[in-house]
């Protein structure tokens, strides 16, 4: 991606997420570099080759190499005796290197808000870090630690806040003293487990169209693939987002593609039944420990565009389940689903029961409106 330069190479820990999300919002122009991962101890002696092979120049006024977060000066050394220069962006503890983060970029207009104490959970916001140049910043479920207050007011009262999470990880105190903060748009974007977040973050777009992937129509998107569980990884894959194909980070388990990931690019598939675009794209960051061989080839089936049109979903029916229950979450209509399944008008719903769910019958389901989630 960055060929033999780039203007400056960026270090974060291999140990500490928070550091290495934090970092993602500084690959952006004009730094333009890659985020590399080491071992706070020292550099491997792989990472050490890497940052000789890119040879980063420190275009802009930039240091050639920036270290961020709680990495020794021992790496400092080994970097200085490639005879590159370094600057350090840190701070007492991960908030405040954050927010020094956000300083140094200037404090842009958005701001993404991930949990500190759930260093995971926000994994998905690092593409949009990477895309759009967006700070991170990072809080408690029940408060705002005073290093992220601090870098709200710094950002000037309007800025917005993009809050990723659900209540149990980010409380609506937290949201209602952002709000207090700032007077622009204060959103969230918010699911049970990681695996829907990142679909509905790649879904998403803000009302203003500044913030967000809004991947929602058939124009033959890509995306990045990685194991929530190797949060290297998806640091390593969220770079995608820069350059390219922008892509929007989904997860998977080793041994299986969630059914709410494969919906969804079903739902997107510009399937035209015949080789000819728009294509998607799919990049799976990992070895086969993070994502087996069988479910890169359930992606690749899944995104596939020359395969039959009538893309189908097997729905297994639930109690209390009905026609307009089901039309509505898969976004088909009913006629759709009933022709599909042989129904009638008549025809009850045995719970256990499979139906199947076409996706291309008669078109593609409207896309969701841009909006704030709360």
């Amino acid at each position: 991606m960055f060929g033999r330069r780039s203007n400056a190479v960026i270090l974060a820990s291999s140990e500490h997420p928070l550091d290495a999300v934090a970092a993602l919002s500084l690959v952006h122009q004009p730094i333009d570099g890659p985020v590399l991962l080491s071992h706070p101890g020292g550099l491997d002696p792989v990472v050490l080759d890497e940052v000789r092979r890119l040879a980063p120049i420190g275009a802009e006024g930039l240091a050639q190499v920036i270290m961020i977060g709680a990495l020794d000066s021992a790496i400092e050394q080994q970097v200085a005796s490639l005879g590159l220069s370094v600057m350090r962006l840190t701070g007492i503890n991960a908030y405040h290197t954050a927010a020094e983060i956000a300083r140094f970029l200037g404090y842009p207009r958005d701001v993404m808000l991930l949990s500190g104490e759930h260093p995971l959970s926000g994994l998905c916001a690092g593409a949009m870090a990477v895309h759009g140049g967006v700070p991170v910043l990072f809080t408690l479920k029940d408060a705002l630690p005073q290093e992220t207050v601090a870098a709200l007011r710094a950002s000037g009262t309007s800025t917005n806040v993009f809050i990723i999470g659900s209540r149990e990880l980010i409380s609506d105190k937290v949201e209602e003293t952002v709000r207090d903060l700032t007077t622009g748009t204060v959103g969230r974007i918010s699911a049970e487990d990681p695996f829907e977040l990142a679909v509905r973050f790649a879904k998403y777009r803000s009302a203003d169209g500044r913030f967000g992937f809004g991947k929602n129509d058939k124009q033959g998107h890509a995306f990045t693939f990685v194991n929530p569980g190797r949060w290297q990884d998806a640091i390593s894959g969220a770079i995608l987002a820069h350059m390219g194909k922008h892509t929007p980070l989904l997860f998977c388990r080793r041994d299986d593609l969630p059914a709410v990931v494969r919906d969804y690019l079903l739902r997107i598939n510009p399937a035209q039944g015949r080789p000819e675009p728009p294509f998607m794209h799919a990049f799976i960051v990992g070895d086969l420990d993070a994502i087996s061989a069988s479910v890169q080839l359930e992606i690749d089936e899944t995104i596939s565009i020359d395969r039959k049109a009538d893309h189908e979903v097997v729905h297994t029916v639930a109690p209390g389940d009905n026609l307009l229950q089901i039309a509505r979450r898969y976004g088909v209509p009913i006629r759709d689903i009933a022709s599909a399944n042989q129904l009638s008008g008549e025809t009850g719903l045995a719970p256990g029961s499979r139906l199947l769910i076409p996706y291309s019958v008669t078109g593609s389901p409207p896309a969701p409106p841009a909006q704030e989630l709360h």
